[in-house]
């Protein structure tokens, strides 16, 4: 599950899985450990997507539906939510 701890460390290498490789800590590794880069990144994308208003309302309800199970609780939906409109 995604939490606000996770999603800082997310945006600190910038949703990049090398160079979050090449330049993450141990402990954040550790904390990164269970996240699937790929469907992260295609959650993120989705969102941008969504702030856009490029996709129709169904998939509009999936997208929101996606991020309240990929997120551990409201906080951290909101924040990732938040910050996907300002890219």
């Amino acid at each position: 599950m995604l939490t606000v701890a996770k999603l800082a460390i997310l945006i600190k290498y910038r949703w990049d899985n090398h160079l979050f490789k090449k330049q993450a800590l141990a402990q954040e590794k550790e904390l990164l450990a269970d996240i699937d880069w790929y469907d992260i990144g295609e959650l993120l994308q989705d969102l941008k997507l969504y702030h856009k208003n490029l996709v129709a309302a169904e998939y509009a309800k999936k997208i929101l539906t996606d991020l309240r199970q990929v997120c551990a609780d409201d906080e951290t939906a909101q924040t990732l939510l938040g910050y996907a409109s300002t890219l």
